[in-house]
């Protein structure tokens, strides 16, 4: 037997199935309806065939409740054949009680007496296992001789197995019987069961549908198959009030057909009031509203039919069940439900959305004066960060219009509302209704074909042409159309990053609001654009309100991400707008890994990005997809992690490459660059460095330069490229890098100190150490550590050597987690004299730390002139350390020493690394 989330019911009916070889048993399961009852008991009859007993079936039928003895036929009739058997007085009790020949009507005990003895009759021959489902409903006078028998099994070999209802138990008598109780799965199980038949619903899906089953088995396999394929993959919204199928709607269908009409009426405006805390006011105002008859008594009446929960204190009626007040509504007639929103909406007079939308429900014809409540309510509710609640409300208003331009600019409203909130299906579908004849319209398309589908060129052709013909008096109109456009139109070249995209950017630019504007010398070309940019933002951040808009304020996330400052506003923006309309953004995330990257913070970037990849996802948000998959590709470079890393890389790839997403395709060399100067292949960090920025050269229009800058710079210098590092840190002297932000600050004053003669670089390492706050930049200030003490313990001075180093080593190692990284910064300290002291051989044979260094990078396969470039010493020294090496080590070859390092580690009895005195 197995059954999701059920393994302590099972083992219980395993038990009971077990006793049938010596004793007789009994067990009732009991719960709500759906809750898996009758799923048990299938499992029970298939577990009892495998046992070999024999199975005997009965089923409570409500329609046959008036028959007597309907039930007990179904238990007897395949045991007729041991009728012969009993003694003439029971065998004849149970012909006339079965009808099978007529007599006068037997005694009640001599019934249950005479059935008992079949039972007993044939359990001897082979046990048995009876199984009865809806024990609730089999007719009275079967169910007191089925309550006889199950008093009397002792001796018999028979399992009876049934299962009722909850507060149902009809004419059956349970006192004394074994009860387990049926109830809702847990969480972690009812998930697996929703998945595991329904595989692929969208997470938003998932998590309405378990709330509204609340564990109910029944429930969560029928919910989704009343959904649209839209609704199940979350590109369209949920109804408020689910739709039932039949089996689902039966579950409560019979106690609320048995109320009163006045009684289903207060529970349909319970259904559709919602069930706040101080909900039994609003449903008697609108109860008497409606002229319906209010009875006190009626309520507590649905409270024992386990409809609903009554709490007088808080003047709260809730039902006990989300399935009970789908059925109320469900079951209710259109003319009812109307009728009920209609005194619903007289009730919130003063609360405009709540009326607006019960107004909209209860018109059954276009209404212009509802549809302008409505498209206020939606307006609030977008000013708010609720976008795909405004979708709706803006869809519903356009079919109330009676208008037609109206009604087409509302369509266009919730198309754009749509996109925003995540609904790109639904949005495509809107803003495709009038061929994107709307300025609205082609936004809203022009944003579903950029976030889905990555189409560049689309946004291009849908957006240029309109942006080109704007009149002033339609800007003046709707004075953030034209912003909402720009920013996909920006976003759009930004990632697309092909020069011939640029010129149609560039012609619109000036019709921008300040805040468009700002972000654009920000993003666009941020090496040529950017300086003074911050103080701009502040200025505009001082304005911010929770009434700015929401595109507003997405221009300035985009702004702060590119100089760098976004955390310095995140908290405080949040506060100002709001946290709710502010964490409905969706480039707040993305600009949350970029600036948790590089501040070393590679944790956090791992999770914001994880999370937001999931809810990408479950929108079809493509782009933002493979964005925060490129954060993921920058920590795993960072790290180390090879494999992570070519794997992302696949993703942008396979993504990128066919939508020509150069800015995206350029996040392959990049993180590649950064991965080969971490485990020190120069060689190739340089190639893949200059595959992103030409030496010596900024790219116009290329906002991601920085991001291999100092690689670039490191890796020529490494490799004997001094002229072309030297080009790359004057370009970005030119470009006047270090007034655009501190950080860039930062990553100027390390390049231009890695790329100086030797002899003049001490100062410049010490003006990057000046630097404000160089430190919160983790991951630059790691390097620069390094690299400074590097630069000192080639120059023996180790004392000031191991600080940085040390303080490198413990960066990379503790908050980065980079171990190539902290390697490296560990075999500096070595050769400074940390740690690295060799004992003697048995032979009073010693190796400095440059010699072991040298040896392990020889053993590893690289050649003088590679070692030589990894530990910048000459070809011509590190083959000299080699030479005092093979005699040291008894060997003549770099083939064998591998093998003598471990030899010679073992000898010393001491492991490599462990702290020793200087000698």
């Amino acid at each position: 037997m197995s059954l999701v989330g059920r393994a302590s019911e099972l083992s219980a009916l395993e038990a009971v199935l077990a006793d049938t070889e010596n004793e007789g048993a009994a067990l009732l399961l009991q719960g709500d309806p759906g809750v898996g009852k009758s799923a048990l008991l299938e499992a029970v009859a298939d577990r009892a065939k495998e046992r070999g007993l024999r199975l005997l079936h009965v089923v409570g039928v409500e329609s046959e409740q008036e028959l007597a003895f309907s039930s007990l036929h179904q238990l007897l009739h395949p045991l007729f054949e041991h009728v012969t058997e009993l003694s003439d007085f029971q065998s004849g009790v149970l012909e006339q009680v079965l009808s099978v020949r007529e007599g006068a009507a037997p005694g009640r005990f001599a019934i249950s007496a005479a059935a008992l003895a079949l039972i007993q009759v044939a359990a001897r021959r082979r046990p048995l296992s009876v199984v009865v489902d809806d024990v609730h409903w089999i007719d009275r006078s079967s169910a007191e001789v089925l309550t006889f028998i199950t008093r009397r099994l002792t001796g018999c070999r028979a399992a009876f197995v049934m299962a009722g209802r909850s507060g149902s138990g009809g004419a059956f008598d349970a006192t004394g019987l074994r009860v387990l109780p049926v109830g809702p799965l847990p969480a972690a199980d009812a998930l697996t069961l929703l998945d595991s038949n329904h595989p692929g619903l969208a997470e938003s899906t998932r998590r309405r549908l378990l709330d509204e089953a609340e564990g109910n088995p029944l429930a969560l396999v029928e919910l989704p198959t009343q959904l649209t394929e839209a609704q199940r993959h979350g590109e369209e919204s949920l109804p408020v009030t689910l739709p039932l199928s039949s089996r689902l709607e039966s579950v409560f269908a019979d106690r609320i057909s048995a109320l009163t009409p006045q009684a289903r009426f207060a529970l349909l405006l319970t259904a559709l009031a919602g069930e706040r805390r101080g909900n039994l006011r609003d449903i008697f105002a609108a109860s008497t509203q409606a002229g319906e008859k209010w009875d006190d008594d009626m309520l507590e009446t649905c409270v024992r039919a386990g409809l609903v929960r009554l709490d007088h204190l808080a003047e709260q009626i809730t039902f006990r069940h989300p399935l009970a007040r789908s059925c109320v509504v469900h079951m209710s007639p259109g003319g009812r439900r109307r009728a009920a929103h209609r005194a619903l909406a007289e009730v919130h007079k003063t609360d405009p959305e709540r009326r607006a939308w019960h107004l909209a429900h209860a018109a059954d014809a276009p209404d212009e004066a509802v549809a302008v409540e409505l498209t206020r309510a939606a307006q609030r509710a977008l000013a708010r960060g609720g976008a795909a609640e405004a979708a709706a409300a803006f869809r519903r208003a356009a079919e109330l219009s009676q208008d037609p331009a109206e009604r087409s600019r509302r369509v266009d409203e919730a198309a754009f509302a749509a996109g925003i909130g995540g609904l790109l299906e639904t949005a495509h579908e809107l803003a495709t209704a009038h061929s994107t004849e709307s300025f609205r319209a082609a936004t809203a398309a022009a944003y579903v074909q950029f976030h889905r589908e990555g189409d560049v060129d689309a946004v291009f052709r849908i957006l240029l042409p309109f942006m080109r013909t704007a009149s002033t008096s339609e800007s003046a109109e709707d004075p953030e159309a034209s912003d909402d456009a720009f920013y996909v139109l920006l976003n759009a070249a930004v990632w697309g990053g092909r020069a011939e995209l640029w010129p149609g950017v560039y012609e619109v630019r000036d019709r921008m609001s300040e805040a468009a504007r700002m972000c654009f010398d920000a993003v666009a070309d941020p090496a040529r654009t950017a300086h003074g940019v911050r103080e701009r933002l502040e200025r505009v951040a001082d304005t911010l309100s929770p009434t700015t808009s929401l595109w507003r304020v997405n221009w300035l996330i985009y702004t702060a991400m590119y100089i760098d400052c976004f955390t310095f506003y995140d908290a405080q923006w949040r506060e100002r707008i709001g946290p709710a309309r502010y964490d409905s953004l969706r480039f707040g995330p993305v600009a949350r890994t970029h600036e948790a990257f590089m501040r070393g913070e590679w944790d956090k970037t791992e999770a914001i990005a994880s999370r937001g990849i999931a809810d990408a996802t479950e929108h079809d948000y493509q782009l933002i997809h493979v964005i925060l998959t490129y954060a993921l590709a920058m920590v795993a470079s960072g790290r180390g992690d090879e494999q992570a890393l070519r794997k992302h890389c696949d993703t942008i790839i396979a993504w990128a490459q066919p939508r020509r997403m150069q800015l995206l395709l350029a996040a392959v060399p990049e993180t590649r660059a950064r991965a080969a100067i971490g485990r020190g292949d120069f060689e190739e960090a340089y190639q893949q460095a200059i595959a992103v920025t030409p030496p010596g050269e900024l790219p116009s229009h290329f906002p991601h330069y920085q991001r291999v800058f100092v690689d670039l710079v490191e890796s020529a210098m490494r490799t004997g490229r001094t002229a072309e590092a030297r080009a790359h840190v004057a370009a970005g002297q030119r470009a006047r890098l270090d007034t655009v932000s501190p950080h860039l600050a930062v990553i100027l004053a390390l390049a231009t100190a890695v790329a100086a003669p030797d002899d003049e670089a001490g100062p410049l390492y010490e003006a990057a150490l000046a630097l404000p706050d160089a430190d919160l930049w983790t991951y630059d200030y790691a390097r620069l550590r390094l690299l400074y003490g590097e630069w000192l313990r080639r120059r023996r001075e180790y004392t000031a050597a191991r600080v940085h180093l040390s303080t490198a080593m413990e960066l990379f190692e503790q908050r980065l987690k980079a171990p190539l990284w902290a390697q490296r910064a560990r075999n500096e300290l070595r050769a400074a004299g940390v740690g690295v002291g060799m004992p003697d051989s048995g032979n009073g044979v010693a190796m400095s730390a440059q010699e072991r260094r040298i040896a392990e990078l020889a053993a590893s396969g690289l050649s003088n002139k590679e070692i030589g470039r990894q530990l910048n010493i000459s070809p011509r020294t590190a083959g000299a350390h080699l030479y005092r090496v093979f005699p040291k080590l008894g060997v003549t070859s770099r083939a064998a020493l591998r093998d003598a390092l471990d030899a010679y580690d073992e000898s010393c009895g001491t492991p490599w690394g462990t702290p020793q005195r200087s000698r």
